[in-house]
């Protein structure tokens, strides 16, 4: 396909699921929601070539990403900034994105991808339970454990479709660093971010204080390493979609253009 197919079908998609969504007593009161066109892009180039119909194909997309609303909905309840009747709200949007879900794949009776997705939250969940309660024993399993969060359902969506751990590995590593690049921006801008707060435990020493700076020199290092990694799994793979290579270099100028 070319760039300008991939663009189209990914705007597609994403109209679409706004679409779905859309609610007009729930998004009166809470922010509608985003999507995460890297993630479409990425989920609609593996399975380009699997032999299914072109609506089924969209379907199981769409599901992916509202099982990740559901997801990141019902985890934006805890926010003491919001409402009280906000977060009752947010509580059965995120109840409606589920059901959303489950009923594009039930249309095609896609039971199988319905239990690998499932399997996808509950190993989200269990790392979410390891950031927020701190219970890693280690830089590496903390950045591990942020990996399966922010890609852990686009990760069951290419293993229930087969598609090479080679190009799994580089979807995930992808994705983990434009989260750090997002991180860095938050840490340059002052706010608070659970991650950051995590990764500054982790390097922590004698309950020393950790300086604006040295949150940005460990961000900056992380990204460094991940595009590193990013830059090695590239020479394995065949061909990927040009907006891939064009959004790792927006990524990498942020991180030059923000330190």
């Amino acid at each position: 396909m070319a760039v300008r197919n991939y663009e189209l079908q990914v705007n597609s998609i994403k109209t679409k699921l706004q679409q779905k969504c859309y609610h007009p007593y729930l998004h009166k009161h809470i922010e509608p929601p985003a999507f995460d066109v890297d993630q479409i892009l990425l989920m609609l180039y593996s399975i380009q070539d699997i032999s299914i119909s072109e609506e089924e194909r969209e379907a199981c997309i769409m599901a992916t990403m509202l099982a990740n609303l559901a997801l990141n909905t019902h985890e934006n309840v805890s926010d003491p900034n919001i409402s009280m009747k906000a977060r009752q709200l947010m509580v059965l949007a995120g109840d409606y994105y589920s059901g959303l879900y489950y009923n594009l794949l039930s249309e095609f009776r896609n039971i199988e991808l319905i239990k690998s997705l499932a399997l996808a939250i509950k190993t989200i969940n269990e790392h979410k339970i390891n950031i927020i309660h701190f219970t890693v024993e280690s830089i590496d399993s903390y950045l591990e454990s942020i990996k399966k969060i922010e890609s852990g359902l686009l990760e069951q969506f290419c293993i229930h479709f087969q598609i090479p751990f080679k190009y799994i590995n580089f979807f995930t590593e992808f994705i983990f660093y434009k989260k750090i690049s997002e991180e860095l921006a938050l840490s340059i801008n002052g706010e608070f971010s659970l991650y950051i707060n995590g990764l500054t435990k982790c390097y922590l020493q004698n309950n020393k204080e950790l300086s604006s700076e040295d949150e940005k020199k460990i961000l900056t290092n992380i990204m460094n390493e991940s595009k590193r990694k990013l830059d090695g799994m590239k020479k394995e793979l065949h061909e990927l979609p040009s907006n891939v290579y064009l959004r790792l270099n927006e990524l990498a100028g942020s991180l030059t253009g923000g330190c």
